[in-house]
């Protein structure tokens, strides 16, 4: 009986991620932890042909703090539907395991990948330089979104600049100079680049960046709403719109401006983007820029599905372009300030 992955790492003192990682040739292992574990694999009669590569796909889930992913409407969950549909109609299993804040490199090397033709990761809450551990997996990966700008890790993004772009351009088109943006104190990538596209409309569409219009809470319901309600009581200034980093942002957002008396959109507008269907039901429905949760997990798999098949060679970036929904939460200023 061929001796196992598992049994391979046992014998060589290292993980079954590097195991597989010397065993196919790829990733940054020491030619003498090669040599170790290919003269072990030998020795005891390991042989690639003696074991029946799974049609299954490996899910992670990456859940750092959960404000993005757990606080975000439905806008996980019909991410990882349309994977669990996407999977199922190229006839592949989908095995989905959570990986919890701080254990991402530690779960990476005990995951026994010879059992999985690929991996999707949900990476909306990993941190970018987990792009080098992403590298060291030896099966093809998709990052579903998290650009890994500096790195070369496939991924399948939303557009965050051109989201916030257009959110701005069509506050502006409606009559507002002063458009403020309401900001995540918790960084991810997402949140990083809605930032700096704020920052490029207002100075493509030759507005002031003012620092005053700046709002920075919590993303969460409670976070958003007691960090405007903050943000009132020490007399911030207020400009006649805001563009927030997120739906959940907003409505916490608006409900605070309407418990200090202002209106919206009459005193003041509001975009969220996501388009969470929470956003849908408020008394003044809100305007956001959708986001195609099911198109991202379609595109993750078919781009697995691909680089699996070797129909893909290269590092590929998918963005997938949001769309202006307009709803009630907007309109023209009542007066310019």
């Amino acid at each position: 009986m061929s001796i196992t992955i598992k049994e391979i790492a046992e014998k060589a003192g290292v993980s079954k991620a590097t195991v597989s990682l010397a065993l196919n040739n790829k990733g940054a292992v020491s030619e003498k932890t090669r040599e170790r574990v290919w003269e072990i694999a030998n020795k005891n009669g390991y042989s690639k042909k003696s074991y029946t590569i799974k049609k299954n796909i490996l899910f992670i889930k990456y859940i750092g703090n959960g404000a993005a992913i757990e606080h975000n409407g439905d806008f996980v969950a019909r991410i990882v539907d349309s994977i669990e549909f996407a999977s199922r109609e190229l006839k592949y299993s989908l095995t989905i395991k959570n990986i919890e804040v701080g254990e991402f490199e530690r779960e990476i090397n005990y995951i026994d990948f010879d059992s999985f033709e690929g991996v999707i990761i949900l990476a909306t809450e990993l941190e970018a330089e987990m792009g080098d551990i992403i590298k060291t997996i030896p099966v093809p990966v998709i990052a579903v979104d998290n650009m890994f700008e500096d790195y070369d890790v496939d991924c399948v993004v939303m557009d965050n600049y051109g989201g916030i772009f257009s959110a701005v351009k069509y506050l502006y088109d409606l009559g507002h100079t002063e458009i403020g943006y309401v900001d995540s104190l918790i960084r991810f990538p997402n949140f990083e680049q809605r930032t700096t596209g704020y920052e490029r409309a207002l100075k493509k569409l030759g507005l002031e960046y003012k620092q005053k219009n700046i709002k920075s809470v919590q993303p969460d319901l409670e976070g958003s709403y007691s960090g405007m309600i903050s943000e009132i009581d020490k007399g911030s200034h207020m400009p006649t719109a805001f563009v927030a980093a997120n739906d959940t942002i907003a409505i916490g957002v608006i409900k605070a401006l309407r418990e200090k008396g202002y209106e919206t959109p009459q005193d003041i507008s509001i975009v969220g983007f996501d388009n969470i269907p929470f956003g849908r039901v408020l008394d003044k429905s809100l305007t956001t820029m959708n986001v195609d949760k099911e198109q991202l997990g379609e595109l993750a798999v078919k781009a697995l599905n691909n680089k699996i098949k070797n129909k893909e060679k290269g590092c590929i970036k998918m963005i997938t372009r949001t769309r202006l929904t307009v709803r009630e939460s907007t309109s023209p200023p009542k007066t310019k300030r």
